[in-house]
């Protein structure tokens, strides 16, 4: 079948991406300006002097028309996606961080509003100077319980919100931990230098407070009224999300097929995921349902005829991969008749926190890696008169000392192909600390050979001729056969284009009569100046154009330039296998 493309009418920008992408940048303003803001509480730790300097730079900003348009709207944006993502949701079955997450997010207010009419409010209607001052001895210690809990509040659903936004990235695995242990400094570091600070107001000055009794007395009134309006309004909604469940249960009902697995039969609204979830069906799904990875992905056997066609998110993820028509995902698919499905991935048996969900290529990433491409020339014919074991010798030192060169260059070793391999350079870098580990590779692997003609000058006929390929571009790492446990799957192994592509570009260097051949696209990732003598194109099957390449006679040739570390330090093969 083709695969799956957008429909035509489709518009660039659907609302459920403008949506998504609203809810990220929203959060992450109200993200900067919080951890800011705890910031500038930690310097209470050096001296309050220290706090008012600090502040004066923040509100210099926060306190302008620009500053407060951007922070206000920010605000009043995210709560609104917030309270509309609550109204949404059909089914409540879902992971314990997205509870928390929900459920902090609708609390933040209850205090949020008190601390806000405290300070910026009662600045704007009696010109109250609220400096750290003034700040402090209103707050300390009456108010430092609800200090803490509204810190713990905001700081843990935005952290949760992070996570879910970053989690996906090739990088993120690894930073992980030293982003975990600064997310867990900074509000303690926040609160004990508010609390240091409240202690000397309290004990070491003398303070006139600056509202009268009358102002003190509007400014409460106005925190009950904020408080209990917002009570009210959540209430209203938890009350319509009542109603409306209770009244979708006299609606028809879709039927939900499960190949080799039960039938379910659910209202009308939510999607594929939601109703798995809602009745106990295992289904993978890791991205939470967000239509940022396809690991939810089924095959619709029956009824996909008269569901709603792929928006953009969905289309763009299946296109990807290179999807048959009939190929869906079921956290963007809301059923509209009866199905009968097939979910395309297992859903994990690991309990969370095991290994399987911490690896990021137990269900494969997307990344810009450089592939290499390598074997001999002729090399049946070089054998075709020794003996097997001779061969098998041979194929053992050669393959042995290449993987070596591959390794020490900070670059993976996929598979071997006979007599010849396959790498991949930047799984744990950028897409530059790939491409230049995989020409320090091809360099290393031209001077191994030298060595070895030298020392088989004796045993062979002529000497050993390789050719190498380079070529920069997406593909999906991942562990082939780790859903079985078996010993292949804990190989990482790269599918998609660029594989075929660097493969082509390999078997090109014989054409070019040439020991290595590099894409375009890996030189510039490398950010290598070559000659314009060394420049080709060449034809590749599948492609409609043709591919720039760069082909050398001898891979020491090519001289990489000084640069500054691109990327983390090269790991050995042992560690990137047991990753």
């Amino acid at each position: 079948m083709d695969a799956i493309s957008p429909p035509r009418n489709m518009p660039k920008w659907p609302a459920v991406l403008v949506t998504r992408r609203l809810r990220i940048a929203t959060g992450l303003v109200l993200f900067v300006f919080v951890a800011t803001h705890l910031l500038n509480h930690a310097l209470g730790l050096v001296s309050i002097d220290a706090m008012e300097a600090a502040r004066d730079v923040r509100v210099w900003f926060t306190r302008s028309l620009p500053g407060t348009i951007i922070l206000l709207g920010s605000a009043l944006i995210h709560m609104v996606l917030g309270i509309t993502k609550f109204m949404q949701r059909r089914v409540w079955r879902i992971q314990i961080g997205e509870v928390i997450q929900l459920a902090f997010g609708l609390l933040i207010p209850v205090l949020l509003f008190r601390h806000i009419i405290g300070t910026r409010i009662v600045h704007e209607l009696y010109g109250v100077t609220d400096d750290y001052d003034y700040a402090l001895f209103a707050m300390w210690p009456a108010e430092a319980w609800r200090q803490a809990i509204l810190i713990l509040l905001v700081w843990v659903h935005g952290v949760i919100g992070l996570h879910v936004w970053l989690r996906m990235r090739p990088w993120y695995a690894q930073w992980r931990l030293a982003l975990g242990m600064l997310a867990a400094l900074v509000p303690v570091l926040g609160f004990a230098g508010f609390a240091v600070a409240g202690r000397e107001i309290r004990f070491s000055q003398t303070f006139n407070f600056p509202m009268t009794s009358e102002q003190v007395a509007q400014a409460t009134g106005l925190m009950s009224w904020a408080l209990w309006g917002y009570v009210a309004l959540l209430a209203s909604f938890i009350a319509i999300r009542f109603i409306r469940d209770w009244y979708g249960r006299f609606q028809p009902r879709v039927r939900i097929s499960y190949a080799n697995g039960p039938t379910v039969a659910c209202h009308h609204g939510p999607t594929l995921l939601e109703m798995s979830r809602a009745y106990g069906i295992p289904h993978a799904s890791i991205c939470g349902g967000r239509g940022r990875c396809s690991t939810c992905r089924v095959r619709v056997i029956e009824g996909g005829e008269e569901q709603a066609p792929p928006d953009e998110t969905e289309a763009r993820v299946l296109k990807r991969i290179g999807a048959a028509d009939n190929v869906r995902l079921a956290c963007q698919l809301h059923p509209r008749t009866d199905m009968t499905v097939v979910p395309l991935l297992p859903a994990s048996s690991v309990a969370p926190g095991e290994v399987a969900q911490l690896d990021k290529y137990h269900w494969g990433v997307e990344q810009t890696v450089t592939l290499m491409f390598t074997d001999i020339r002729g090399f049946t014919r070089l054998t075709e008169h020794s003996l097997a074991y001779d061969v098998v010798f041979l194929l053992n030192m050669y393959l042995g000392r290449m993987s070596e060169a591959v390794t020490d260059a900070g670059g993976y070793v996929d598979k071997f192909m006979g007599d010849g391999l396959m790498a991949i350079f930047g799984m744990d870098g950028s897409s530059t600390h790939g491409a230049r580990q995989a020409v320090e590779a091809a360099r290393a692997m031209g001077g191994i050979l030298e060595g070895l003609n030298q020392s088989l000058s004796g045993q062979l006929d002529e000497p050993l001729r390789i050719g190498i390929g380079l070529h920069t571009g997406p593909a999906v790492l991942g562990r082939i056969g780790a859903a079985r446990n078996h010993d292949a799957g804990n190989r990482i192994s790269a599918l998609g284009d660029t594989v075929n592509t660097a493969s082509r570009v390999e078997s090109s260097c014989k054409d070019l009569a040439a020991q290595l051949v590099m894409t375009e696209a890996a030189r510039k990732a490398a950010g290598l100046e070559l000659p314009d003598e060394s420049r080709h194109t060449i034809e590749v099957r599948g492609k409609s154009e043709p591919l720039t390449v760069y082909a050398f006679a001898r891979a020491l040739e090519v001289t990489l330039p000084e640069a500054p570390q691109a990327g983390p330090k090269p790991k050995n093969k042992k560690k990137k296998e047991t990753a």
